[in-house]
C-alpha cells in the first residue's frame, strides 16, 4: 500500500510540474499578448526608439504621397512630406499617437485570432499597425506649409504590415484552446500539488512539497532559456514588410520583458515553497529526534 501511495504521489508531482510549465506561458499569452491594455503598455516605450520612428516615418511618407493625385506633384513633394513625417515622429505628439495606433491594431488582431471578426481572412491574415492615428497630424502640418493635402485623407485605412502569416487558422485554434484552459490553469496546478502531498505517506508529505517546488523552479529556469528563443524564432520566420521588420523585432523584444518577469516570479514562488517545505521538514525531524533520540525515521 505504501508503494502504491508513493507511486501515485510521484505521478501527481510530475503532473503538477507539467501543469505549471503550461500555466505560466498560457497566463502570459492571455494576460499580455491577447490583452490590449497590457500590450499597449508593453510596447509604449518603442515610440522612443529611433528604429520605430524611422519605420513609421517612411510608411507615413509613402501613404501621404500616395494620396496626392498627380504623380509629378507627388514626386516633387515627397522630400517635404518626408521631412514633415520625420519631424512628427521625433515630436511629443508621436508617443500618444503610437499608443492609439497600437491599441487599434492590437484590438483588430485579437478579434481575428479569436475568430470573432471578419477584418481579415484566416487564410491570408496579416497583423498591421494602422497609420490613421498619425495621418491627421501629418496632414495639418503639410497644410500649414500650404501644400495641397486633401481633406479626409486621414481616414484611408492605410497601415504598415508588421507581419503576414499563412498559419492564422492554426493560431486561432491555439488561442481558442488557451481561452478554455487559462482560467483553470493555476487552480489545477495547485490542486495537483496538494493532492500529491496528501497522497504521499504521512512522513513524506513535506518532502513531497519540497520536491514539487524544486522541480517547478527548475522547470521555470528551463523556460527562461528556451521560451524567449522559441518566440523570437517563431517571429523570425514570418513574412515581414521592409518597413516593419525592425518594428516587429523591437516589439517582440518589448513583449518578452513581461514573459521573463512572470517566469522569474514563478521561479521565486516555486523555490520558496520548496525551500520552506524542506526547512520545515528538517526542523520537524530535529524536534522529533530531540524528543526521542532512538527514533531515526524521517518525519514530515
Amino acid at each position: 500500500m505504501a508503494g502504491v501511495r508513493s507511486f501515485l504521489s510521484g505521478v501527481l508531482v510530475l503532473l503538477a510540474v507539467l501543469a505549471a510549465v503550461v500555466t505560466v506561458p498560457a497566463r502570459y499569452v492571455e494576460g499580455t499578448l491577447l490583452d490590449t491594455d497590457a500590450y499597449v503598455a508593453a510596447t509604449a516605450p518603442l515610440a522612443e526608439e529611433i528604429t520605430t520612428q524611422d519605420a513609421v516615418a517612411e510608411a507615413l511618407t509613402d501613404t501621404v504621397t500616395g494620396q496626392i493625385d498627380s504623380g509629378v506633384l507627388a514626386g516633387a513633394l515627397r522630400p517635404v512630406i518626408g521631412e514633415v513625417a520625420d519631424v512628427f515622429v521625433r515630436s511629443d505628439a508621436f508617443p500618444p499617437a503610437w499608443a492609439e495606433a497600437a491599441r487599434q491594431g492590437h484590438a483588430s488582431t485579437v478579434a481575428v485570432l479569436r475568430d470573432d471578426s471578419d477584418v481579415v481572412d484566416a487564410a491570408d491574415g496579416v497583423v498591421t499597425l494602422p497609420l490613421d492615428p498619425f495621418l491627421e497630424s501629418i496632414g495639418q502640418a503639410l497644410r500649414d506649409r500650404g501644400l495641397p493635402v486633401p481633406e479626409g485623407f486621414a481616414t484611408t485605412g492605410a497601415d504598415v504590415v508588421l507581419y503576414a502569416s499563412d498559419d492564422l487558422a492554426t493560431a486561432q485554434s491555439v488561442v481558442a484552446a488557451l481561452d478554455r484552459w487559462t482560467p483553470w490553469a493555476l487552480p489545477v496546478t495547485v490542486l495537483l500539488a496538494v493532492l500529491a502531498a496528501l497522497v504521499a505517506r504521512p512522513g513524506r508529505r513535506l518532502r513531497t512539497v519540497a520536491v514539487t517546488g524544486a522541480l517547478a523552479a527548475v522547470a521555470m529556469l528551463v523556460l527562461l532559456v528556451l521560451l524567449p528563443e522559441a518566440v523570437q524564432a517563431g517571429f523570425a520566420g514570418l513574412d515581414v514588410g521592409e518597413s516593419g521588420r525592425q518594428v516587429l523585432d523591437d516589439t517582440v523584444d518589448a513583449l518578452l520583458v513581461p514573459l521573463r518577469t512572470q517566469l522569474w516570479w514563478a521561479f521565486g514562488v516555486s523555490a520558496a515553497v520548496g525551500v520552506g517545505a524542506a526547512v520545515t521538514g528538517g526542523v520537524a525531524r530535529s524536534m522529533r529526534l530531540h524528543r526521542d533520540p532512538s527514533d531515526g525515521r524521517m518525519s514530515g
